[in-house]
C-alpha cells in the first residue's frame, strides 16, 4: 500500500574515517547538545567526483568551485542551516529544521544539481552524502546512506521543532564568509574606566575577527571588505563570545555598565536589528546601571541616518556612542548634529613618551569634543595612561588586549 510505513533500513552500513583540518571539539559539544549527531542528522557531502573528473586541474579550480558551492549551498538550505568545509572535499552540512531523512534527501538533491552543473549529470554512486556519527578533533566517523530509502522515507517525515532560543547566540561560529573563506569571530574583554576618579565601571568587548585554519585576524580593510550579512553574523556572535566570556569570568557579579560593538550596518538593517535587540535584551542580565552601545563603522556615513539608528537602539541601552577607527585628526564632522552622548576611538599605536602623549591625546579629545561631550579612547597599552588620558580631557578609556583576556 502506498501509505504503508516503511521497514527500517538495515544498519550494516560500514564506518567510513574521514580526516578534517578543522578542529571539530566545538562542534563536538554543540551538536551532542542538541542531539542531533546521536539522531543521524548531520551529514557529509562529498566532491570528490568533481575531483576525481578534473584530475590535474582539480588543484587550479578548486577555489573557484568552493566559491560556487558555498553560495549555492547558502540557498539551499533550509533556515537555520549551517555548513563548513571540513577537508579539501567534504562539506559539513547541518539543517535543524529538517529530520534525519529529510536531511539526507535534500543533501542528495543539492549535490544531485552541483553535480550537474560541473560535470553535466553523474551516476548514482556518485552522489557521495554520508551520515555522520562521531566527531572526535580532526577525525570524522560517517556511514553510507540508503538513497532509495532515505528520498522515500522523506515524504512523510514531520519537520523538526526549531532550536530553542536559549541556544547559543553564536551556535554557527565559525562561518563561511560570502568570499569563501572560514572566519572564527573572537573578542577581548578590556577592562573600562571612568578617568575622573580612575574607577573601573565595567568592560568592552572588543571584536576580533580570524581566518580559519591559520588564525590570522582581518585587518581593517578585509573587515570593511566583508558583506552586510557576513557583518551581521560578526556583530552577533562578538556579543555572545563577549557576555559568555564575561559571565564565565565573573561568575554572578554583575558589571555596572558593558560596552556592546554594534556596525552601523546591522542596526540599520531590518533583518538584522530584531536577532541584535535580542542580543541587548539578554546581555542586560549581567549589569547593574545599563549597557552602552557603540555603533562601529560609522565613517562616511550620513549624519542623518546614523541619527536615525541610534533612536532604534537607544530604548535597550543606556547610552549610545559613536566609534571611530582611529583617532580624530580633525573635527569628524558627520556626527555634528547628530546628538550621540559620547564618541569613541581606538587609540593604536598611541605615543609612549607621556609628554607626547598628551599632546596627541588632548589634539584627539579636543577634536572629539565639538561634536559631543563624552570622549573614550579605547586600548590604552597600559594603567599609567589612564590619569593622563584624563588630563587630556577624555571622559573614559579602556586598557588595551595586553591587559585582557582573549576568547
Amino acid at each position: 500500500m502506498a501509505n504503508a510505513p516503511l521497514d527500517p533500513a538495515p544498519d550494516v552500513r560500514p564506518p567510513v574515517e574521514r580526516f578534517s583540518s578543522e578542529d571539530l571539539g566545538s562542534l563536538l559539544e554543540r551538536f551532542h547538545a542538541s542531539g542531533m549527531l546521536d539522531e543521524g542528522r548531520i551529514n557529509l557531502i562529498g566532491l570528490d567526483a568533481i575531483a576525481d573528473r578534473l584530475g590535474d586541474r582539480w588543484e587550479g579550480r578548486r577555489e573557484q568551485i568552493y566559491q560556487h558551492v558555498e553560495r549555492s549551498l547558502a540557498k539551499h538550505l533550509e533556515s537555520g542551516g549551517f555548513f563548513q568545509r571540513v577537508s579539501p572535499t567534504d562539506y559539513l552540512v547541518v539543517q535543524p529544521e529538517l529530520g534525519k531523512f529529510g536531511g539526507q534527501a535534500s543533501c542528495m538533491l543539492y549535490l544531485r544539481d552541483l553535480l550537474a552543473h560541473f560535470l553535466g549529470g553523474a551516476a548514482p554512486e556518485a552522489l557521495d552524502v554520508l551520515e555522520v556519527t562521531s566527531l572526535s578533533g580532526g577525525r570524522i566517523f560517517a556511514v553510507e546512506i540508503d538513497a532509495a530509502y532515505a528520498l522515500e522515507a522523506a515524504r512523510t517525515e514531520p519537520r523538526v521543532a526549531p532550536l530553542e532560543p536559549a541556544a547559543p547566540p553564536d551556535a554557527w561560529n565559525p562561518f563561511v564568509a560570502a568570499d569563501g573563506r572560514t572566519l572564527r569571530v573572537s573578542c577581548t574583554l578590556e577592562p573600562v574606566f571612568e578617568l575622573k576618579g580612575v574607577t573601573q565601571i565595567g568592560f568592552r568587548i572588543a571584536r576580533r575577527v580570524l581566518s580559519v585554519p591559520d588564525g590570522a585576524e582581518l585587518g581593517v580593510q578585509e573587515l570593511r571588505n566583508l558583506t552586510t550579512a557576513d557583518v551581521e553574523r560578526v556583530d552577533l556572535a562578538t556579543i555572545a563570545r563577549g557576555v559568555s566570556r564575561l559571565r564565565s569570568e565573573q561568575g554572578n557579579a554583575k558589571q555596572p555598565t558593558l560596552f556592546l560593538p554594534v556596525s552601523y550596518t546591522t542596526l540599520a538593517s531590518q533583518r538584522g536589528r530584531a536577532p541584535l535587540i535580542a542580543r541587548f535584551q539578554e546581555a542586560t542580565a549581567g549589569v547593574e546601571k545599563g549597557l552602552v552601545c557603540e555603533i562601529c563603522d560609522i565613517e562616511g556615513v550620513p549624519g542623518s541616518a546614523l541619527a536615525a539608528a541610534a533612536v532604534l537602539i537607544k530604548p535597550f541601552c543606556l547610552i549610545v556612542v559613536g566609534k571611530l577607527r582611529a583617532a580624530p585628526g580633525r573635527t569628524p564632522e558627520d556626527l555634528r548634529g547628530v546628538r550621540l552622548q559620547g564618541v569613541a576611538f581606538e587609540s593604536g599605536a598611541h605615543p609612549l613618551d607621556q609628554q607626547e602623549f598628551l599632546t596627541w591625546a588632548g589634539r584627539a579629545v579636543a577634536n572629539a569634543k565639538s561634536v559631543t561631550r563624552s570622549v573614550i579612547i579605547h586600548g590604552l597599552a597600559g594603567p599609567e595612561y589612564l590619569a593622563l588620558a584624563g588630563l587630556a580631557g577624555a571622559s573614559h578609556a579602556s586598557l588595551g588586549a595586553g591587559r585582557a583576556g582573549t576568547g
